[in-house]
């Protein structure tokens, strides 16, 4: 009788994860500014500013220490904001094109609105959903569709290390 170390691997981690058991698993959580935010290299008022963002700019929210937490923007690059700033009650995107054209209707084809276009890195907070299209309101409450291919929408990543 011989056992097969890979596979038995393999299915003692899938009966893991689904008793809930892991080892060094780690989850970002997708987090929105509630409002203009300012953005810091280190956990505090004393670090550096990084970055200044408007209200529904999305992150993934990786790690937390006393009143900061830190997030991972559409670049991959890590801020500290004061855990207060986000929210989670909602969903974001933003725009990761040099310009996102803003739509009246789910289509390619469909008129585009007065404010035809915006730049890289305005966010939104996501409404709905239409196949490959992403509903969305400005901070204004104006609301427009966009291809889902010119944003950027974090989502839960769970990793899991043995």
């Amino acid at each position: 009788m011989s056992f097969d170390f890979k596979n038995g691997i393999l299915k003692l981690a899938a009966a893991w994860i689904a008793l809930g058991v892991s080892f060094g698993a780690q989850a970002s959580e997708p987090v929105c500014a509630k409002a203009n935010a300012t953005l810091r290299k280190g956990p505090g008022t004393n670090h550096p500013v990084s970055w200044k963002v408007a209200r529904y700019m999305p992150f993934l929210k990786t790690d937390r220490k006393g009143q900061w937490s830190k997030v991972e923007d559409l670049e991959n690059e890590e801020h500290w904001i004061k855990t207060s700033d986000l929210t989670n009650k909602f969903r974001c995107i933003v725009v990761k094109t040099n310009i996102a054209t803003l739509r009246k209707e789910p289509s390619s084809t469909a008129q585009a609105l007065d404010l035809k276009s915006v730049d890289k890195y305005t966010p939104f907070k996501r409404l709905a959903n239409d196949r490959e299209w992403v509903q969305v309101e400005d901070e204004t409450g104006r609301q427009a569709w966009v291809h889902e291919s010119q944003v950027w929408k974090p989502v839960t990543v769970q990793s899991i290390t043995f």
